[in-house]
Parts: C-alpha cells; structure tokens; sequence
C-alpha cells in the first residue's frame, strides 16, 4: 500500500514538472504549428471603403433656428462599392455626366444592339475605366405609380434597364431633381431599391432625411471622398425628405447643405456637391447659383458640379476651387446637344486637375468631338476669367493678376 501511495506521489510530481514544462514551452514560442512554416504576409491590398472611411454623420433636422451639427459616431455612411479595377496610378479620376433620361427609343436601341448603341467603344472605356463615375439620373426606375398632375413632362423606366447604368460602369447616381418624384413616392421608392440591388450609390435621396442628406463616400488610391447631392429645383415641397417621409434633399436654404459640408472637410481628403440648380437652357448661371457656391466651398467643398439647365454652362474658380455650373446633358431622350463627360483627377499631393471630355450624340450613340476647339472657345467665353487648353484642361486665373 506504501509502495502504491509513493507511486502516486511520484506520478504527481512528474505531471506537474510536465505541466510547468509545457507552460513555459508555449510561452516563449511563436503560436506556428510546430513543424510547419509560417505563410508568407498577404500581398498588400487598398484598404475597403467600409473599412477606411471615417463616420460622417448626416445632420439633425434644423427648426427655424439653425442648430449646431451633432456628431454620432454610430452613424453608417453610403459607401461607395468598389468597381474592382485594377490600376498602377496613383491618381484618383473621378468622372461626372449631366442629365440622363432614357426615351422609348434608346431603350429600343439598347434592347436590339446591347449598349454599344447608346455609347461608341471610346466612351464607354472613358466611362469604365474611371476609378468612380457619377451622373444625374432624371427619372425614377418603376412601373408602379401616377404621372403627377399638371406637371409637362414626366419621365419613368423600367427597372430592368438598370442594366445600362452597370454597362456604362455607372457607380453613383444622384436622385435629387425635379423629376424624381414624376409618379409618386412608391415609384421613388422602387428607384432607391432597384439602385441598391444593382450595387449602384444613390446620393440626394433616400427613405428619410438622414439618408437623402448623407454624402456617398469612398477611398481611392488612399485618398478619401464624400459626395453630396442636393436640389434647388423642386415642383413640390411635398418631395423633400423628412424624418418620417421618402424624398429628396434640397438646398434652397443650404444651411443644411453647408453644415454637412464642413463635417465631412474635418474627416475626409476631399468633399465635392453635386447640385441640381439654374434655368432650363440658360448658358448663363442665375446670381444664386454663383453665390451657393461661394457658400458650399466657403464651408469646405472641393469641387462643384451643376446640372439642370440641359446645356452647356460655363466654368469659375473661387478660392482656387473649380465650379462648373451645368454639364448639360449626356443620354437624355435623343437628343444630341454638345456635352461634356467631366473628369477630376486627384494627384497623389492631393491637387486637383479638371479636364474636359467633349461629346456628343451621333444617330443616337454618344461619341466623342474630334475638333472640339470651337467648342472650348464658346464654354471660355461663357466662363468667368476661365481659360479651356486646347486639350481640355481648365486653365484658373492667375492669382498675380
């Protein structure tokens, strides 16, 4: 009985001397399986939007008297998917087009000859290519819903031909305009749905104000974007959102706007408003449009882009920030006006370079302008001591002068 008690005793002793052992073998090693070696580091990859992008919050509703923007971090951004193209840049090229409505005709084309009946080969790289390409979508995709009454024209799609926008490589669409809202808040609603489910940003509207006032943002080649988007132009007050109610968001009193603005410039490398604003073919931007400008770069902004007036207007720098007032329209119905296919390109240093791509439609197919110079000549006398290069560059004013 000793003899089996002292055995015990030792096979205690020797059981905890190989637990000690154990303990301080794996304390001193690299959590590896022994015998294997490790795997080598993952090749670097650019960090995802959700990832990256930093919190804005969208703003509180404002009573008559302004409120001060609050911050909550909980709050989710719209982030941009990634469009997975592989590029050696180091350059951010963001594209932006004006208006684009598809007529029963374009939609005919497209059904008989795939897309390259709507845009030639070039365009379409142009379009693709472009790290993120935005454009104004003046229509809802529905079936659902009534024309508004006494309004002249009013535009609807079939959701289905949401496949066009993936094909031009369409990533952001701005809804707020006058025509959102054509049939009715359920076809509105079928616009924000048939967007999402075809991994399309939709930026300007939404389900509340929280979404329709929140900026669309991404990273691109380490540099962070916030795109918002708002309307001056507006049948109704009934299309607004608010915290209960589907609509847009709207900037006739751009406090709103202008607050949201200065959040984002605290958080993100670069903010750019894309804005529905000025009189339909008017080449000449109205005082307003100049001075909500003024306003949105004062509070932050990058660059402003224009739409509405469906023609061409001309082109400002304030404070070294571009203004480019109207980009007319790009696929809207058949017609075939001049326009521009807007691209920003954003250098590593963060310097911003505006160049324009000249177009338009031949029998139906956009194409690019092989001689644009009478062009360039016309949008320069439109503009404000802004010059066109031959190459479509914007040329600012000299600061000297």
């Amino acid at each position: 009985m000793k003899t089996f008690a002292k055995g015990i005793g030792i096979g205690l002793a020797l059981g905890i001397v190989l637990v000690l052992a154990w303990f301080l073998w794996n304390t001193n090693l690299p959590k590896s399986t022994p015998g294997q070696t490790p795997p080598p580091p993952k090749e670097a990859q650019e960090p995802s939007d959700e990832q990256n992008s930093p919190k804005t919050p969208p703003l509180e509703e404002l009573s008559s008297e302004e409120k001060e923007p609050t911050t909550n971090p909980d709050t989710e951004q719209t982030p941009i998917p990634d469009n997975e193209q592989p590029s050696d840049s180091s350059e951010a090229v963001l594209a932006f087009a004006g208006d684009v409505m598809f007529s029963e005709q374009s939609v005919a084309a497209y059904d008989k000859n795939g897309v390259l009946a709507l845009a030639d080969a070039d365009m379409l790289s142009l379009m693709q290519e472009a790290d993120l390409f935005m454009i104004n979508e003046e229509f809802p995709f529905s079936l659902r819903g009534e024309a508004m009454e006494d309004k002249q024209y009013t535009f609807r799609t079939d959701p289905k031909y949401v496949s066009i926008f993936q094909e031009l490589g369409v990533d952001l669409v701005t809804v707020a305009n006058n025509h959102a809202l054509d049939f009715g808040r359920d076809a509105f609603c079928d616009t924000l749905d048939t967007l999402k489910d075809a991994d399309i940003t939709c930026v300007g509207g939404g389900y509340n104000f929280t979404e329709a006032s929140a900026p669309a943002v991404s990273t691109v080649h380490g540099q962070s974007f916030a795109i918002f988007a708002a309307t001056r132009v507006s049948p109704s007050y009934d299309w607004y959102a608010t915290d209960s109610q589907p609509g847009l968001f709207q900037t006739y009193d751009p406090a709103r706007l202008n607050a949201a603005i200065a959040e984002a410039d605290a958080l993100y490398d670069h903010v750019i408003v894309f804005v529905h604003w000025g009189i339909e073919r008017n080449e000449t931007p109205e005082d307003y449009q100049r001075s909500l400008a003024r306003g949105y770069i004062d509070a932050g902004a990058d660059l402003i882009v224009g739409c509405h007036p469906h023609v061409l207007q001309g082109f400002e720098y304030y404070k070294g920030v571009p203004i480019l007032y109207s980009l007319g329209n790009y696929l809207f119905g058949n017609r075939s006006d001049d326009t521009l296919l807007l691209l920003a390109v954003f250098s590593e240093d963060g310097s911003l370079a505006v160049r324009l791509h000249p177009c338009r439609r031949e029998n139906g197919v956009l194409t690019s302008i092989q001689d644009p110079g009478s062009l360039y000549q016309h949008l320069t006398d439109l503009s404000f001591d802004v010059q066109v290069s031959p190459e479509g560059l914007l040329i600012p004013p000299d600061p000297s002068e």
